[in-house]
């Protein structure tokens, strides 16, 4: 029998190991070079640093054939798809997902960053289907349930009745919501703006305060408070916006990077496939 994609299309050495991706009946076969693996991935590694050769197919039901095509090929060209709509961050959830499955833990961090990149426009929308699929295709302790969450309460769209569904509520995902809100509410109080043309600096300049933090290797924190000098501010004149920049805790991080997983995490998340690869 020929070989499949990748293993067909790029260069490499070795024998390929064969996935079957997508439903039992009916699933894609795909043949990977075993030396891309295991330069990828910890769970394709002997502990003696060779790659790890694997005769069995490895089955992934639930993984979409279209996903596993898109990370192969990003990993054998070494370079990530190029998304541009607010649509296509759920693709960047579907590869999570799947380079999790596979312990390919450095390209989740990367998709956490492309998630990060692509959603910074505060007209796209981050909808709920997309927070729903996040949330029935990973565990409650999934930092990736953390990552969408944070998105949602920033880019979402206007709360309506339907969201309310019993299988929202059976998942969590508003409870989560309002946690995140509470902290989006601290970032919110330090951010007032003027209305209507009411220069709130202009009148009442901003003085800056700087706390050191508690590990010497973190940032310093800044907090910023109005001097009035006892004068009234007209406070039906003043708003209190989010950035227009996604944050991602109450110290305005720009960066998602408190989501990353690591190598420690690869074996609690892989068990389809280690038990298919170590006990075949």
């Amino acid at each position: 029998m020929s070989n499949n994609f990748p293993y067909a299309a790029y260069p490499g050495v070795g024998i390929p190991t064969t996935f079957l991706v997508g439903p039992t009946t009916n699933p894609t076969r795909f043949d990977v070079h075993h030396s891309l693996l295991s330069k990828v991935s910890p769970l394709f590694t002997k502990p003696n640093g060779l790659p790890r050769i694997i005769l069995s197919n490895i089955s992934l039901p639930k993984i979409e054939p279209a996903t596993f095509h898109t990370l192969f090929t990003w990993l054998y060209e070494r370079k990530p798809p190029e998304y541009t709509s607010d649509t296509n961050l759920l693709d960047l959830m579907k590869l999570w997902v799947l380079a999790g499955e596979l312990g390919i833990w450095r390209t989740q961090n990367t998709v956490m960053r492309l998630g990060m990149a692509l959603m910074q426009p505060t007209y796209f929308v981050c909808k709920i289907e997309t927070v729903r699929w996040v949330y029935e295709n990973t565990p409650a302790n999934s930092s990736l349930r953390d990552y969408i969450i944070t998105i949602f309460c920033q880019r979402g769209p206007p709360i309506t009745p339907s969201m309310f569904s019993p299988d929202n509520e059976r998942l969590g995902i508003f409870r989560d919501a309002a946690d995140l809100m509470r902290k989006l509410n601290l970032v919110r109080a330090g951010n007032p703006r003027g209305l209507d043309g009411y220069d709130l600096y202009e009148q009442f300049p901003m003085q800056h305060t700087w706390s050191p933090s508690e590990n010497e290797l973190a940032p310093v924190r800044v907090r910023g408070c109005l001097v009035t000098g006892g004068e009234d501010v007209d406070w039906s004149k003043i708003e209190y916006p989010l950035p227009s920049f996604l944050v991602w805790g109450i110290e305005w991080e720009d960066l998602p990077d408190m989501h990353f997983v690591s190598e420690e995490n690869v074996r609690s998340v892989a068990g389809n496939v280690l038990k298919q690869i170590e006990f075949p």
